[in-house]
């Protein structure tokens, strides 16, 4: 066929589908990062769900501590030239110490006990800020989201005049399209602040990392001199020497310093550098509850002696600004009501993202254009994806099912069957029916195995999270089965 000649129609529908899948996806993408983000409001409390037996304590003292670092380096030959100490705090009233790659819950006695496992945890993170790629490419992506989901929420206002002035407008007795709009844009005014706050710090903090990668590409690292100097013997022994005439810090007398110097700061992490060296230090990490940044970092000599405090209070304007972004994305501030509030709002989020592709969808089928196996794959697309967490953490759970393989190929599976098979009404019935029936499962499960702790402390929060999500379905699906509204079931 000649180049001039005029393409085909169905070459311009296969053009127009394409197009339509790749905004499917965009869409979706933007939905899992929403969604996941949604759980992570609660990550601390995940990590106490998955080791509920642990003992919890808040109490912390110099000798918890050194006997911890002691017990550490005891079981290693060699010196260790870093220790560090996760501190107990109120969503998270552990002690674990980390070294030498190893990470361990530490007793009240300063014993080293159970290693941490946090996979389960650690999939959800990986989801919401890398979408489980490679983690410097995968923030730079989810960066991206940010920005254009500030876009979204900026032109949404700019295209929508009267979108203020009907913030509390709900036609329940129109179409199917006028309710997802109303839907759609009534969320949309509600939650402004919030979602503009959680589009921007998303986005500053994933663009931090394009930055970081960046550099990281077009820079030519300096040679270590210390690593192409070979060591003599006498070197050698001359170090040694020197790690074993230090003694460890003095624990007791920098705690009590601290305590003392800001007993209204909570300590979140404890780190202890070059240990056993004349350059031994400890810095000590905290959170002023009354300010968001992050964090105050109080230095320490080995004798206990103060010596500074760096960032934080005496960070600039723009480093305040930089170190709260975390806090303000994940709504670590002001507690369990905050976390609640964050959690509510961003399931809201979600369902903007959902009912927007609704919205589209519907005009599709008004242009008669075809939208039954997009619809069909974006049912999947939000209730597989809602479905398959579950999946993933009872499988985790039960059999200790890598959670990365089951969501991804699961979801995979999924939109390929659903892309040529079923009806959009009969996806969206039988994934909400299996999201219900899972979402019960995991609390389920989780209790035959650990008993009375699934329902105390981080675990009962967590389990109380799933059976929501179980009734929010359950009243979802109860909707959809109402006379009148089987139109308006999909979300």
């Amino acid at each position: 066929m000649s180049l001039l000649n005029k393409p085909s129609a169905g070459f311009f529908r296969q053009m127009l589908s394409g197009h339509s899948v790749l905004g499917l996806t965009a869409a979706f993408l933007m939905y899992v990062i929403c969604l996941s983000g949604t759980f992570d409001v609660f990550f601390k409390e995940f990590w106490r769900w998955e080791q509920p037996t642990i003992a919890e304590s808040m109490e912390v003292s110099g000798e918890r501590i050194e006997q911890a670092v002691r017990n550490a380096m005891a079981e290693h030959n060699e010196p260790l030239p870093f220790i560090g100490l996760d501190m107990p705090t109120s969503d998270w009233p552990r002690m674990v110490i980390s070294y030498d790659g190893q990470r361990r819950h530490v007793a009240q006695d300063g014993a080293l006990i159970e290693p941490v496992d946090r996979s389960w945890a650690f999939f959800m993170a990986r989801l919401h800020f890398a979408l489980n790629l490679p983690l410097q490419l995968g923030i730079v992506i989810v960066g991206i989201f940010g920005v254009v989901l500030t876009a979204l929420i900026i032109s949404g206002f700019l295209a929508h005049p009267g979108i203020l002035r009907d913030a509390f407008s709900f036609r329940m007795n129109r179409s199917r399209q006028l309710q997802q709009t109303d839907l759609h844009n009534r969320l949309s005014v509600w939650g402004a602040p919030f979602h503009f706050i959680i589009a921007v710090t998303g986005a500053i903090l994933g663009l931090s990392g394009m930055v970081t990668l960046a550099a990281s590409l077009f820079s030519t690292p300096e040679p270590d001199s210390a690593s192409v100097i070979p060591e003599t013997p006498a070197t050698v022994i001359q170090r040694d020497e020197q790690q074993t005439a230090v003694p460890l810090p003095d624990f007791a007398s920098i705690w009590a310093d601290f305590t003392e110097r800001a007993p209204d700061d909570q300590v979140f992490y404890l780190s202890l550098y070059d240990i056993a060296t004349p350059e031994q230090r400890v810095i000590v990490n905290a959170i002023r509850p009354d300010r968001l940044y992050w964090s105050n970092n109080h230095l320490y000599s080995t004798e206990g002696q103060y010596l500074e405090t760096t960032n934080g209070d005496n960070a600039s304007l723009a480093g305040k600004v930089q170190s709260s972004l975390f806090r303000l994305h994940f709504g670590h501030f002001g507690g369990i009501p905050v976390k609640i509030m964050f959690l509510l709002l961003g399931a809201a989020l979600c369902v903007i993202t959902a009912s927007g592709v609704n919205i589209w969808l519907a005009k599709r089928r008004q242009r008669k254009l075809p939208a039954e196996a997009i619809d069909r794959v974006w049912q999947v697309a939000v209730w597989g994806t809602l479905g398959l967490i579950p999946l993933s953490a009872v499988l985790y759970l039960i059999l200790n099912v890598p959670p990365v393989p089951v969501f991804w190929i699961g979801l995979a599976v999924l939109a390929i069957v659903a892309w040529r098979a079923g009806t959009a009404a009969i996806w969206s019935s039988r994934l909400r029916a299996a999201t219900w029936v899972l979402s019960l499962t995991v609390p389920i499960i989780h209790t035959l195995y650990y008993g009375q702790a699934s329902w105390m402390g981080g675990s009962l929060i967590i389990n109380l999270l799933w059976v929501s999500i179980a009734a929010g379905v359950a009243l979802f699906q109860f909707n959809a089965a109402l006379p009148g509204a089987r139109q308006v079931a999909r979300p």
